[in-house]
């Protein structure tokens, strides 16, 4: 199969096609909202739909996709997702709470079988260049889709009609490309190990208690999930944000979420490549996203969009281009063929704050705009000062090497940790 950086092609394509989608979500649903009439509360409780139905199929998806092959999942996922987006386009609260419940399951299972097939598509000791270029070509996707958002304005003037309507085209237009990643992500090759799981309640049950079974993994668990809580109270209603406080509309906020997506696809890149210099993933890691943390007061205190647009892509840039290596030092830890399971408890860590938290912070945006981003700056400076803590048990001397070999691209990876990486 063809691959590009090692990577297979059509696991690329999906991540590309599944950028552009998230991106004209996180880019004109929320000035869509606002638009209709939507109150800050009302968004934050309409989204924390789409986060209450991912929970359980992002349980379910994992262990499926361990049975069935995450491939399959997948592609049902992606078929799931194109009926939510038709939905998006009917502006009332019963039709859009439908949407978000529907596009909550889809996004509850192509995150975790997602990652499980992404965690089964190269050896383990390429597992932070997987995570890593498959997230930059979904950051490269997502930079196509956030331009999506000057067609509104584009598509007002040119057909004369409202700003609404627009809205509804452009995400209508939008809706087939989940129906095309359907069938990519069939192609894609996914390599199980010695052996597969035969499908059985108890084989379940064992899937969640192997992949939990090491303390690391575990921690991690409980970092995310801390992350994941600070991240869902202001980040995730950031389009609201800035849609309040600057009066913007869809195409000032695609154009920053697609600057954004660019530049946050090459650090992610660049920060692979640091952390095999480094010899270390966790290090790398709360290097990027410690420096994400003071931008967030940062955008507090200033007036102006621009500047205050500014000071988000940086953050967002040094946040998020480092968690494909905190998947990759995650699944380190995970039997190959148990990795469906565990990619069900890593989404699931992330997304189950998300529940209160979007609700918290839509709630939170009516009383004090800034409030939200304050309280995930000390949420986040908390989180990563623990998990440095115990650098010493997440990257113990010998057991993960990520460094280069001096002269080659080869890497070198440790005894101890060849033979964790077995199924």
């Amino acid at each position: 199969m063809n691959k590009i950086a090692g990577v297979q092609t059509p696991l690329l394509a999906l991540a590309l096609l599944n950028g552009v989608t998230f991106g004209v979500v996180i880019t004109i649903l929320a000035p869509y909202m606002y638009e209709s009439g939507f109150t800050g509360t009302e968004f934050g409780l309409l989204t924390s739909v789409a986060t209450v139905s991912s929970l359980a199929l992002t349980i379910a998806s994992g262990p499926l996709s361990d049975v069935l092959g995450a491939r399959k999942v997948v592609a049902a996922a992606y078929a799931l997702k194109f009926i939510a987006f038709t939905l998006f386009t009917i502006p009332d609260t019963l039709f859009l709470a439908i949407a978000f419940l529907l596009h909550g399951m889809s996004l509850g299972v192509s995150w975790s079988a997602g990652t499980a097939l992404v965690a089964r598509s190269s050896r383990d000791e390429q597992l932070h260049r997987q995570f890593t270029y498959f997230m930059a070509s979904n950051m490269v996707g997502g930079a196509v889709g956030s331009l999506a958002g000057v067609l509104p304005p584009l598509l007002s003037s040119i057909l004369t009609t409202d700003l609404l309507t627009a809205y509804r085209i452009t995400i209508a237009i939008m809706a087939p490309l989940s129906l095309v990643q359907s069938v990519i992500a069939l192609v894609i090759r996914e390599d199980f190990g010695s052996s597969r799981i035969h499908a059985s309640p108890r084989e379940l049950a064992t899937g969640f208690r192997e992949a939990l079974s090491d303390r690391r993994f575990k921690l991690l668990i409980a970092f995310n999930l801390v992350i994941g809580l600070g991240a869902s109270m202001s980040i995730h209603n950031i389009g609201y944000y800035f849609a309040a406080k600057y009066g913007v509309t869809s195409a000032e906020i695609g154009v920053v979420n697609a600057v954004e997506q660019v530049v946050m696809a090459m650090t992610a890149v660049t920060a692979s490549r640091l952390s095999e210099r480094a010899g270390s993933i966790l290090k790398v890691y709360v290097m990027l996203t410690s420096m994400s943390v003071p931008l967030l007061i940062a955008m507090t205190i200033v007036d102006s969009y621009a500047l205050a647009a500014a000071i988000y892509v940086v953050r967002t840039v040094l946040m998020n281009a480092a968690n494909p290596l905190l998947g990759a030092l995650a699944f380190r830890y995970v039997p190959r063929r148990r990795r469906g399971a565990a990619s069900s408890l890593f989404s699931l860590s992330f997304s189950m704050p998300a529940t209160a938290g979007r609700a918290l912070g839509g709630a939170l945006l009516d009383v004090d705009l800034e409030l939200p981003l304050r309280l995930t700056a000390v949420i986040y400076a908390i989180a990563l000062a623990y998990v440095y803590s115990k650098k010493g048990e997440l990257e113990p001397p010998g057991e993960i090497i990520v460094k280069r070999r001096e002269g080659g691209a080869q890497l070198a990876k440790a005894p101890q940790q060849l033979q964790a990486s077995k199924p």
